[in-house]
């Protein structure tokens, strides 16, 4: 179900040891806390839910990355593409002088850049629950990444969640896979294959993404 090696196209990212929350919602009196709890999902529809994610291909096989920003960003409003994101992260200015695949000058791995394109988002270095998953989707409307690697250590992969569905009590999430370059993949894994994989390690769910105003 996951990519082979050659799909590698993220650097490992140290862990933060679970959810990363904004230390200021912490000093907020109960009250406002218990409201902002009962407001953060609507009640989403058990069965399924997507968002509209356009999929767009990976331009070099370790632009993973890369192709992942450009789907959530256009997505959320304001899409950057692969070779100018590409050229920001590495210093250069000729990644977009060719088709499909890029220079290879600029093949190199990368890690999403949600911040560089004008957004902020929550990383949890731990899966999301079934029901966080539901109510970025149903209920925000909102796609996610999700980066994972070889439990053997070294380069993983990126890819953007733009869905869930549950067909008989088993529950799977939809991908919007940017491998293989120029071709990209729409496909399904369980949730246990999220959350429980003997395969591969969750490196990290990016969630909650905004645009900056």
């Amino acid at each position: 179900m996951y990519p082979a090696s050659t799909s590698k196209c993220v650097w490992p990212k140290p862990s933060s040891g679970g959810q990363v929350m904004n230390n200021r919602i912490l000093s907020l009196p109960w009250v406002i806390l218990a409201a902002l709890f009962l407001q953060a999902c609507c009640t989403p529809n058990a069965t399924i839910g997507s968002v509209s994610v356009a999929l767009r291909p990976q331009e070099t096989n370790n632009w993973c990355w890369a192709a992942t920003t450009q789907m959530v960003t256009e997505t959320l409003g304001h899409g950057r593409v692969q070779c100018d994101l590409a050229n920001e992260r590495f210093g250069r200015t000729d990644c977009c002088t060719e088709g499909c695949p890029k220079n290879q000058a600029c093949n190199m791995p990368g890690w999403t850049m949600y911040n560089e394109a004008g957004f902020d988002h929550k990383a949890s270095t731990t899966p999301l629950t079934w029901n966080k998953i539901q109510c970025q989707i149903f209920c925000h409307d909102k796609p996610m990444s999700y980066a994972y690697g070889p439990k053997t250590g070294g380069v993983g992969h990126v890819l953007v969640v733009s869905g869930y569905v549950d067909i008989g009590g088993i529950r799977y999430l939809s991908l919007n896979d940017p491998w293989s370059p120029c071709s990209g993949t729409n496909r399904f894994i369980t949730y246990d294959e999220y959350s429980n994989s003997a395969t591969v390690d969750h490196w990290e769910t990016a969630y909650d993404i905004t645009r900056r105003n």
